[in-house]
């Protein structure tokens, strides 16, 4: 943040000239998004402050978190980067991996996994060192502590959840029943006669009902639903569980309800069929991202009627861990900002992000993974042979572009998009920060996720003062140290490289490349952090800061003010 770290302001040749600002100089009239000054009827519940949120797989907790003895500081790092520009992140220590956990308090050290036959894992084994792991996040996180529903024994259940209720304390958000009971049925555990979307509901009443007397816990305070919408994937459907069938059938009878929950996954590399219909131009894709999202609108509307949030408590881009050459390049990162963007404009509460490793034979017989981390993690938390060394991945800076987007402030900001239909790869959202500025909006995103080139939009009317860009070279590059947020990569957790806050064209329009995205800050308001750099970029520690714009003339100056720090930003003279 600016109030913490010493700022140098530098008159500077531009450190960041890369090929979407040459391309700028050929742009055509720019595109009027019509963002009105006012907050519109359609723009968002508040954000929450956690939206950012990720679900790790049990089996593979430690490591990602690292334990007591030995903490993962990489990805504890890129955790606290976001957490301290936002005010907090949640995770879910959740996934496949939960329904045939248990919990023994003799064991020491990290989760014990048993395989079968096939190589996946069978059985997963945790002792509390893994609640140590989760107690090494931030003091400001909330867990969603989920438990063993598959192997129906309320003791095994009881005895995980009471362990968390124990070692969190007030970190503990609420307890989820069970991952994904729709496609129980799918894997072979249960017998559909037998297992029904009612048979689940009144199970769910009486475990919470239960546990909340069991273990002196608040009212409402369970996540209910957590369904995988197999239909999605092109498996056996199951309609019947669905949060808004699910309230139908009285899953709240208990009255303790928190949250309601689906998963999300619009593509899977799980069989051939899934694969077949995975490529980088429909994943990567704006059109297919909202189309797929609104089909959540229902049960997102059946929640809130509800008088309760929709979770996304598990998505990621490609099911069954991803799929080389897509989830793991850039391309993943403009995925990564559309997805959370749009979603907050659906009023989605929060998104759990999830990360792992293959699940070889996870319940799909030819699932063509191989054991290893997912190609679509924000991190690989350790060397391997099959991802290679420990770094942050690709992706990752589109979470820092998501949590910039949204402040410190989330919870007193709103979001609404913006279509555009004669650019259909063109994503605008605006943000209304009202910590930050009065009535008009504070922040503009700009996502391409496409070939078009040349493109500006015009945001004259909403006074743009800064412009802060999302750039890889190519759109499949898998290069972290080639992929920058304001000019800097991430690689290694921190900041590397010099920070490139760029000045909007001369005609108050904002330049966007192909596959490329932009953070636009308004009439120089940073409320309390909007601009703020994540991290320093210079060894000397202070942050140095170069500025850019296609028609920037020497010594024309933006002045912005962050955490009580005045902040100059000269334009040095660019050569295109």
């Amino acid at each position: 943040m600016f109030g913490q770290i010493a700022i140098s302001t530098v008159l500077a040749v531009v450190a960041y000239a890369g090929p979407s600002l040459v391309q700028r100089a050929s742009t055509p009239s720019p595109i009027n998004l019509g963002i009105p000054s006012t907050l519109p009827a359609n723009a968002s519940q508040s954000l929450d402050p956690y939206l950012i949120s990720f679900s790790i797989e049990p089996a593979f907790l430690d490591a990602f978190l690292g334990n007591k003895s030995n903490p993962n500081a990489l990805t504890l790092q890129l955790i606290s980067n976001i957490e301290k520009v936002t005010g907090g992140i949640a995770v879910r220590p959740g996934g496949a991996t939960v329904d045939s956990s248990i919990y023994d308090p003799s064991l020491t050290g990290s989760e014990v996994l048993t395989l079968s036959s096939t190589g996946a894992v069978h059985r997963t084994t945790w002792g509390p060192s893994f609640l140590e792991s989760l107690n090494l996040l931030p003091a400001s996180s909330k867990i969603i502590m989920d438990i063993n529903l598959l192997n129906n024994s309320y003791e095994i259940a009881f005895n995980q959840a009471s362990a968390a209720v124990q070692a969190l304390g007030s970190k503990l958000d609420a307890i989820e029943i069970g991952n994904e009971p729709d496609i129980y049925t799918i894997q072979g555990e249960k017998d559909p006669s037998e297992w029904t979307a009612l048979t689940y509901a009144q199970t769910f009443v009486d475990w919470s009902r239960n546990l909340t007397a069991g273990l002196n816990l608040p009212k409402n305070f369970f996540q209910a639903g957590g369904f995988g919408e197999p239909g999605n994937l092109g498996l056996p459907t199951t309609d019947n569980f669905t949060v808004a069938k699910s309230i139908a059938l009285g899953i709240n009878n208990a009255s303790t309800v928190k949250y309601y929950c689906e998963h999300m996954y619009g593509f899977g590399s799980c069989t051939p069929a899934m694969i077949a219909l995975t490529n980088f131009d429909n994943v990567v894709n704006h059109q297919n991202i909202t189309t797929f999202m609104k089909k959540y609108v229902p049960q997102i509307t059946a929640a809130r009627t509800a008088g309760a949030p929709f979770v996304a408590g598990e998505f990621n881009s490609v099911g069954c861990s991803g799929m080389q050459n897509i989830s793991n390049t850039f391309g993943q990162a403009l995925w990564l900002a559309d997805t959370y963007l749009y979603g907050a404009t659906l009023n989605i509460t929060r998104m759990y992000l999830h990360q792992g490793a293959t699940l070889a034979a996870q319940f799909i017989a030819d699932q063509l993974n191989t054991p290893g981390f997912s190609w679509y993690n924000f991190v690989y938390p350790s060397d391997s042979a099959r991802n290679g060394p420990a770094r942050a991945t690709p992706s990752y800076p589109g979470l820092l572009l998501v949590a910039e987007a949204m402040g410190t402030s989330a919870n007193t900001s709103n979001i609404a998009s913006f279509p555009v239909p004669a650019h259909p790869q063109l994503a605008a959202y605006a943000i209304w920060d009202f910590s930050a500025r009065s009535g008009a909006p504070a922040r503009v995103v700009l996502l391409n996720l496409g070939s078009e080139t040349g493109l500006s939009v015009d945001l004259s009317s909403l006074s743009p003062s800064g412009v802060k860009r999302l750039h890889s070279p190519t759109r499949d590059n898998v290069d972290s140290d080639t992929v920058t947020w304001g000019g800097q990569s991430w690689t290694n957790g921190t900041a590397s490289g010099s920070l490139v806050i760029e000045k909007p064209l001369s005609d108050g329009s904002v330049a966007i490349g192909a596959y490329e995205a932009v953070l636009v800050y308004l009439a120089g308001v940073n409320g309390t952090a909007t601009a703020t750099p994540v991290g320093t970029a210079s060894t000397s520690g202070s942050s140095s800061i170069s500025t850019s714009t296609k028609s920037g003339a020497l010594g024309r100056s933006l002045s912005l003010t962050a955490g009580g720090v005045s902040v100059a930003f000269v334009a040095a003279l660019l050569m295109l």
